[in-house]
């Protein structure tokens, strides 16, 4: 009997012994290969000292793969406090290249106990001379700027909110999950248990957290075409938008609003009264006569009128108690004139005339099928879908105004670039297309936006008879100021009534030039729209021009 109790009991003290050897494995197991990241991550914390200089996010580009973020450098200079024994000879030694007083500086050195940017923006032969003092504690190092010195695409790209590495416009915003990741780069210090650098390891640039890589975004635009109609905004125009599409595909190579703005100083634009933030591009404006494009189109369509048909411009039409009134109405308008010399000379009075015999059914219908009153769907948040009238809402006066592109119409450069390439695509109607595709930071391709199917509005043969009566409006008619050099050019100007006035009295008119060139094989559909620019002939036009003439330059 006590043999078997003294080998129960022996038995109870063995597994015991098991039960402590497992539990000290299990435990041993969870240490070192369970949480080994974290507690060696927690281990180096005690001896690595870093300042983050750069948030990880994957790269926007071009269609030829140029970068349009992270294309320029600034300097910072980071301080690490426990690092510098004396504050006021180091604080003194820095004061002339950072532009701070000494106080100030030593003053920062006190308030933090961890490392941190004591200045940003630094001139390179500042940030040498720096570096070349050799002051322990003090470094100044590159890093790269989100947005470029340029602005290039400011309204395409958008921007972040930098403390949380969150798109909030653009194309950050709307490829904000595949351009963001949780990896962020630091400058770090390697020190000993006195917080002292450990000699001959220095400042190392490290990558802090995150397995998941950023991926990158291409788009359709070019930085080659952006540049040049940016350039020429900047010296033509103060508020408005340009879009240049590939007419074939739908491809956006380049779009582009002013005013701009730096996305790397929003704080600067946020109170400004001419809302550089807006992308007026996709924004919603009255089209005014470049909207009279789709109202040949379908009345050429519909058999309501022929280019040759013959009609009175007296300088206005009466409809009901309304008078409309054309552009040259103290002239006495153009008299007797055919249905292509109307669109040539941008005659009120006869596409009103035209407009009342299509009706509203089949004019708010070719509207929607043109795609006005509704967004391309390029991807951006912003995008407006402009406003097209219902027809059974519509009076004789409202379709008045609709045909000559005012009242409740509203529409977008970009909308109205989609227009015009219709038109040279052979009366077949293309989604815009702004993002190409997405990839891997290894470069791998993760998501094609393909080409959509495109869609015929018109017939080719409508087609080819708009395409006649644009070359005769820059030939001929109000779009003469887009005649480029060596380069035959087609549009139409628009100049769109606001209702508003002037302090001198005289109305406020968005100016317009929707056209392509070249005129055989066309290249590019270029849309201008000057905000305020009163007049689409003498404004837009020539502008329109100088982008042709820069395109095409050798």
């Amino acid at each position: 009997m006590g043999v078997f109790l003294f080998r129960g009991r022996l038995a109870a003290l063995a597994f015991f012994f098991l039960c402590g050897w497992l539990l000290l494995v299990g435990k041993l197991f969870h240490l070192q290969v369970l949480e080994n990241k974290k507690l060696a991550g927690l281990a180096l914390a005690q001896r690595v000292q870093e300042v983050p200089v750069a948030v990880a996010r994957g790269d926007i580009l071009d269609r030829n793969g140029q970068a349009l973020t992270n294309t320029s450098l600034h300097y910072s200079v980071l301080l690490f406090p426990g690092q510098i024994a004396n504050k006021v000879e180091t604080a003194e030694s820095l004061s002339s290249y950072v532009q701070m007083p000494a106080r100030q500086i030593v003053m920062q050195m006190q308030e933090f106990s961890r490392p941190f940017k004591l200045k940003t923006d630094v001139d390179a032969v500042s940030a040498g001379k720096v570096n070349g003092l050799g002051l322990p504690g003090v470094v100044a190092v590159e890093e790269r700027l989100r947005y470029g010195f340029n602005n290039q695409a400011a309204h395409v790209l958008g921007y972040i909110n930098a403390s949380d590495n969150r798109g909030m416009s653009g194309i950050e915003q709307a490829f904000d999950s595949v351009l963001r990741t949780q990896q962020v780069e630091a400058v770090a210090a390697l020190v000993d248990g006195g917080q002292q650098l450990i000699p001959g390891l220095g400042y190392k640039r490290i990558i802090l957290a995150g397995d998941k890589p950023p991926a990158h975004v291409v788009l359709t635009l070019d930085s080659q075409v952006q540049r040049k109609v940016e350039m020429v905004m900047d010296r033509r125009m103060k508020t408005g938008a340009v879009v240049v599409l590939q007419p074939y595909t739908g491809e956006i190579l380049a779009m582009a609003s002013r005013p701009g703005f730096n996305g790397n100083d929003l704080a600067a634009c946020l109170n400004r009264p001419d809302a550089p933030l807006l992308n007026r591009a996709i924004a919603g404006f009255q089209p005014g006569s470049v909207f009279k494009v789709v109202v040949a189109a379908a009345a050429l369509e519909e058999g309501v009128v022929t280019p040759e048909d013959m009609f009175y411009d007296p300088g206005y039409i009466d409809v009901g108690k309304l008078r409309f009134k054309g552009w040259n109405f103290d002239k006495g308008g153009n008299g007797r004139i055919s249905f292509m010399e109307a669109m040539a000379f941008s005659s009120n009075p006869v596409f009103i005339e035209v407009g009342l015999k299509l009706g509203a059914d089949h004019l708010v219908d070719y509207a929607r099928k043109f795609g006005f009153g509704s967004p391309t769907d390029i991807g951006l948040e912003a995008e407006a879908g402009g406003n097209v009238p219902d027809a059974e809402d519509m009076f004789p006066g409202d379709l008045a105004n609709m045909a000559i592109g005012q009242g409740q119409l509203e529409a977008s450069p970009l909308q109205v670039a989609s227009m015009i390439a219709t038109v040279v695509n052979d009366g077949v109607r293309v989604t815009p297309r702004l993002v190409e595709k997405t990839i891997a930071y290894s470069g791998t391709t993760l998501r094609k936006f393909p080409v959509a199917a495109g869609k015929r509005i018109i017939t080719k043969g409508t087609a080819a008879q708009l395409r006649t009566m644009l070359a005769a409006t820059t030939k001929n008619g109000t779009g003469q100021g887009a005649l480029a050099e060596k380069i035959e050019t087609a549009g139409k100007t628009g100049s769109a009534e606001t209702g508003r006035t002037d302090a001198s009295g005289k109305g406020i008119n968005h100016a317009w030039f929707a056209g392509y060139a070249p005129v055989k094989n066309p290249r590019y559909v270029i849309v201008v729209l000057v905000e305020e620019g009163r007049s689409g002939g003498d404004v837009a036009a020539p502008i329109f021009k100088e982008i042709v003439e820069e395109l095409f330059e050798k």
